[in-house]
């Protein structure tokens, strides 16, 4: 028993080093453009999850689409020429799936997935009373504003888990076709530092309660559980009371720390975002200061050229 919990602990104590293996971290420069590729089966669920750690603005376009390629492509070269016959729309390999949202952590515009539904058009319809008329409209606003207000709420959820809780953007897709799968990130404002994840469910071992693909730390819980799970106390040589109080006390140690590694990522891009935001706040402080004092000197200027003008009599203000 004592070897099963000094594995466990140790198991514990790697987890704070296993989880900044992924995801990846990219310098994008303006215009340009980062990708990561991965081969997806039919069926299979994949979450692409996207940061903005850092750059002169905190805005990207995210989108990902597939299959870019044949699943059985294995060299790179054959990998890009048939990602660039994609590209040109000359190549089909399967029915495709596409995501894109255009993101603002410094301003928080974000694109939210559901939209809204179109407005039925209020005109009076035939055979319908004034009475009737006015009903239907009055339930067609109330559907309206009930829509607005449903869109509001999501758009200020996902505003809380980027800018309260450090949540990058997630997606989750399923794959239509068996084949290569790309998620890419376009700086199409300024250069950028992107955190860039694609978490495959095959690899990651499971959705969980939030609806994407596991994270590293979170299969790695799972993988634990699992292997306690088909442990004994026979194998161990120790009671079941005393084996199960201490596998119950594994698990829950064990996902503390897991959580206790996730908020402190999700604390430091928090404050990633404010401190960007702040610096920005002051360049444009500093930018609008530095205007308005030119333009006070020049208007100062000229009201010192006219009146100098005017006390030497010349015709300056129309005299």
């Amino acid at each position: 028993m004592r070897a099963r919990l000094a594995a466990s602990f140790a198991l514990l104590a790697g987890l704070f080093r296993m989880g900044h293996s992924l995801p990846v971290q990219f310098v994008i420069n303006h215009g340009n453009e980062e990708c990561l590729y991965d081969q997806v089966k039919k069926d299979e669920s994949f979450t692409v999850s996207a940061f903005i750690l850092g750059g002169d603005t905190l805005r990207a376009h995210i989108h990902c689409e597939g299959p870019v390629a044949p699943y059985d492509v294995e060299s790179g070269a054959a990998l890009g020429e048939a990602e660039d016959k994609f590209d040109r729309k000359q190549g089909d390999y399967g029915e495709k799936i596409e995501y894109s949202i255009n993101t603002d952590f410094e301003e928080l515009n974000i694109a939210v997935d559901d939209k809204p539904e179109e407005e039925e058009d209020s005109g009076a319809k035939e055979g319908e009373s004034p009475e009737e008329m006015r009903a239907r409209r009055a339930a067609e606003r109330r559907k309206a504003l009930e829509n607005r207000q449903r869109q509001e709420r999501i758009k200020q959820k996902q505003k809380k888990f980027i800018r309260d809780e450090g949540e990058p953007i997630q997606k989750t897709l399923v794959a239509k076709s068996d084949g290569w799968y790309r998620a890419c990130v376009e700086a199409r404002h300024s250069t950028v530092t992107m955190e860039l994840d694609f978490r495959k469910e095959s690899e990651y071992g499971g959705i969980s309660d939030s609806g994407h693909v596991f994270t590293l730390e979170e299969k790695a819980v799972e993988d634990e559980d699992k292997d306690l799970d088909e442990d004994t106390a026979a194998k161990e040589g120790i009671s079941d009371e005393d084996f199960q109080m201490a596998k119950d006390k594994l698990k829950t140690l064990r996902r503390l720390l897991a959580d206790i590694q996730s908020k402190q990522t999700n604390e430091r891009h928090r404050l990633m975002i404010h401190s960007a935001t702040n610096e920005h706040s002051h360049s444009r402080m500093v930018l609008s200061s530095l205007l308005e004092t030119v333009l006070f000197m020049l208007v100062t200027g000229f009201q010192v050229f006219t009146i100098r003008r005017w006390f030497k009599g010349a015709p300056v203000l129309g005299r």
